[in-house]
């Protein structure tokens, strides 16, 4: 005999063993009840009685029709529930996707492939020291700096933001940092390394951005 059939075979003798032991166990806690049931059932009963029980057992059984139907209704309640939740976050990580944001040309460039706006824009220049970046505007404040474009509004299309060249440092790449919020009130930050991070809030009061400050006007690419 195998190591596996032996140990199949324990597994049975182990489960005919517990089976023993739970029979064993209801009739000795329950056998009194059982048999006193039992003894009930068998003895003579008048057509009335019969009458009346079967009415009792077809209001349980209807009792339990409407438990189980409303369990069914409350978990495909949930599930549905659940289902609509998972696609709207994919469909606002699809949509969110297609905003992007990179340097070309002496510009910061962003993208916005979808057929709707974006708002509560902000472009960040940053310094590439190595990768993967954890990003300078995470502790950016409520000033929006010198080096950053803020915009109420970006529509679909490409724009471009002007680098000034104090900005720069040799041996450094130069990269773009960008949070936006999509059409469907999802808020978002794209790191320079191009991760996309979800946030609770929308950059104006997640860095609590105080008005008036420079709104600027983008600038088709």
């Amino acid at each position: 005999m195998t190591g596996g059939d032996a140990e199949r075979r324990l597994r049975r003798i182990r489960s005919a063993a517990f089976g023993v032991l739970a029979v064993s166990g209801v009739l000795l806690l329950f056998g009194p009840l059982l048999a006193k049931a039992w003894s009930w059932l068998v003895e003579p009963r008048d057509p009335d009685w019969w009458g009346a029980s079967g009415q009792w057992v077809g209001g349980i059984g209807t009792i339990g029709a409407v438990v189980v139907a409303l369990w069914i209704a409350i978990r495909d309640g949930r599930i549905a529930q659940a289902d609509r939740r998972e696609r709207d976050l994919r469909e606002r990580q699809e949509q969110a996707a297609k905003v992007t944001a990179w340097v070309e040309d002496g510009y910061m460039v962003v993208s916005n492939a979808n057929a709707e706006a974006v708002n509560h824009v902000v472009v960040s220049f940053d310094l590439v020291h190595n990768l993967p970046m954890t990003g300078s505007t995470l502790h950016r404040g409520p000033i929006v700096e010198d080096d950053e474009y803020l915009y109420a509004i970006l529509p679909p299309g490409k724009w471009r933001m002007p680098i000034r060249e104090e900005w720069q440092r040799p041996g450094m790449t130069p990269g773009v940092m960008l949070a936006f919020t999509d059409s469907r009130n999802g808020h978002w930050l794209r790191l320079t390394d191009g991760r996309l991070i979800p946030k609770e809030q929308n950059v104006v009061t997640r860095r609590k951005i105080r008005f008036p400050q420079r709104i600027s006007v983008p600038e088709s690419y």
